[in-house]
């Protein structure tokens, strides 16, 4: 099974359920000149940071071509954005990060939002440097409630779903955090930049389910064990729940760096 194959089945609840990026994020990206030339978003998904991006770049150079090897989740994300494609700022690609189908020189700044742990370093890093133009720059981006201490304010509900999801999980080791921190050196040799954001998120007993079955380490939504999972994840959110919601606070963890 490929990295692409784990998540079929699942585009749909991660459109509607997966965090989106914060503003600060995109406004710290344009702040930097970095959203006015085109941009590459390898792994693109269902184009939760394809929006972010859309939303901030300026500019009559700026675009964005959106990489995504998973036909269902390429699929979302032309349909949620059509109107940007109709427009001319967005293209759409079926790649991946070690053939992304992009012209030689084309973007200025590569982006992977969610997705780079899933990469294989040397093959990225050539075609990244293939298709960047000189002087181009690449930013990794997470989302992560794992690396969150529970004991943060606000973070009270990230305890019971890592409970949760560390029982059900079919990844080997502890839920510590997904951020490759090891891999960054080899994704971003010449160096890299960090940023953080807070991200907390909301959510209703319907959209926490629809979270868990996103993910590619619980079973799928549309999988015998996932009933399981649900029950589990119901008795977390009554325990925890305020006017109907419980709130998962993520950080979002940005690495912007050269090759």
């Amino acid at each position: 099974m490929t990295h692409a194959d784990r998540f079929l089945g699942r585009a749909g609840v991660y459109a509607s359920a997966r965090p989106t990026y914060p503003a600060a994020l995109g406004q710290w990206l344009a702040g930097q000149g970095l959203l006015s030339g085109r941009v590459a978003d390898v792994g693109a998904g269902t184009g939760l940071f394809t929006r972010l991006l859309l939303a901030q770049g300026s500019g009559s150079a700026f675009a964005v071509d959106a990489v995504e090897p998973n036909p269902e989740m390429r699929a979302q994300l032309e349909t949620a954005l059509e109107a940007e494609v109709a427009g001319g700022r967005l293209r759409v690609h079926a790649g991946t990060s070690e053939a992304t189908s992009l012209a030689s020189a084309s973007v200025s700044l590569i982006t992977a939002a969610q997705a780079a742990h899933w990469f294989d370093p040397p093959p990225t890093v050539r075609e990244f440097r293939r298709v960047l133009r000189p002087d181009g720059q690449v930013l990794l981006v997470w989302n992560d409630w794992r690396g969150v201490d529970p004991g943060l304010d606000g973070a009270g509900f990230n305890a019971a779903y890592r409970s949760v999801v560390t029982r059900f999980s079919q990844e080997d080791g502890e839920l510590i955090s997904r951020v490759p921190e090891r891999e960054l050196p080899r994704l971003m040799p010449g160096g890299f930049e960090v940023q953080a954001f807070d991200n907390p998120v909301s959510l209703s007993r319907e959209r926490l389910r629809a979270l868990a079955g996103s993910v590619s380490y619980l079973p799928s939504p549309d999988d015998s064990g996932f009933a399981a999972v649900g029950r589990q994840l119901d008795a977390a959110f009554d325990a925890h729940a305020s006017d109907g919601h419980v709130t998962l606070t993520y950080r979002t963890h940005a690495y912007l760096g050269r090759l």
